[in-house]
């Protein structure tokens, strides 16, 4: 049994996952995001620099979006806002165990 299943992960977010495309002669690589989002389950709080410090066992890419990230009550933390992973780590709990993953996302969109 793991440790980590009495963690609960109250809000809701649209992760936008990307794909490298290249050019047909290998010179440009692009990203390019998915239309229909991921919903995802998270762990939430803000650090001092108004970063969204999150929680979750989705693993997300850095440079990734996040939307529509809402409460346990369904509201939005942020009306329009967009977020970008930036920093990610993986969650090693005291019995040497994954318990999942912890990232930075910084907002993009919204009232920057």
């Amino acid at each position: 049994m793991k440790a980590n299943t009495t963690k609960e992960f109250p809000f809701t977010g649209d992760y936008y996952k990307y794909t490298l495309v290249s050019s047909s002669d290998g010179t440009v690589t692009n990203r390019v995001y998915t239309t229909v989002p991921e919903t995802i389950t998270l762990r939430v709080s803000v650090n001092l620099l108004g970063d969204l410090v999150l929680e979750s066992q989705t693993k997300m890419q850095l440079n990734s979006y996040l939307k529509n990230v809402k409460d346990r009550n369904g509201d939005d933390i942020y009306t329009g806002g967009t977020w970008r992973i930036f920093q990610t780590a993986p969650l090693i709990n005291g019995l040497a165990v994954k318990d999942g993953f912890k990232y930075r996302a910084t907002m993009i969109e919204g009232n920057v």
